[in-house]
């Protein structure tokens, strides 16, 4: 957000907050735009294992009401997370958020959810016939997926900031920003997705087997 608005460049803003985090870890961790991204992953991964375990239970497949609900609760809060990271971060005073600026998250943050979590079985399926076994197959496609949607989604990500912090630009002006900007914008959202929803995803989908797993074993 700093980066995009010019008020901290993107090497600056992590050398500071990786100081801030070794400094003082709890007082970090107690930070409100940390405690906004934390709690936004929660909310995605407990939408999507909440939809998947009912659907099994219910032998129903899980893929569009999983697709439409994670969707909602994720572009509902991301969207509420970096409006409210533009007022925090950006150059102008905190002002509305344009409604251009909310569309362009909500298609941004339509693609990280399907990339994230309707995406990866169905890639899995073509490792599999490639020659990958199960597991490494859904691994790779879990780590895969959400990193190459940030190819897509970073423009429209970077094209919202601006609208957002120049109003009147025109649109030679913000295809030049987001030309300039794209490569460290994409590298920066591909690192943090990684951990985020790649290994991230990994985590969840093995813990979510066992504990149904277990569920199912009391159940019988």
């Amino acid at each position: 957000m700093e980066n995009a608005s010019g008020k901290r460049v993107l090497a600056q803003g992590l050398r500071e907050i990786s100081h801030d985090f070794v400094r003082n870890p709890l007082a970090f961790i107690k930070r409100k735009d940390f405690l906004l991204i934390y709690g936004l992953y929660i909310a995605t991964y407990g939408t999507a294992n909440t939809i998947d375990t009912v659907s099994e239970f219910a032998g129903t497949d899980s893929g569009v009401p999983k697709l439409i609900g994670t969707t909602a609760v994720n572009v509902m809060l991301c969207v509420a997370k970096d409006r409210e990271f533009a007022r925090m971060f950006g150059v102008i005073a905190p002002t509305k958020f344009p409604l251009a600026s909310l569309g362009l998250f909500a298609v941004r943050d339509a693609l990280s959810v399907g990339a994230t979590f309707i995406a990866p079985p169905i890639i899995a399926k073509y490792f599999e016939k490639a020659g990958m076994d199960k597991t490494t197959a859904s691994s790779s496609a879990l780590l895969l997926c959400p990193s190459l949607a940030q190819l897509v989604s970073t423009p429209l990500h970077l094209l919202s900031l601006d609208i957002y912090n120049h109003r009147s630009q025109p649109m030679k002006n913000r295809v030049s920003f987001i030309s300039r900007e794209y490569i460290r914008s994409a590298t920066a959202r591909i690192s943090r997705t990684i951990p985020a929803f790649g290994l991230g995803g990994i985590g969840n989908k093995h813990l979510r087997e066992e504990l149904n797993a277990k569920l199912l074993l009391h159940s019988s």
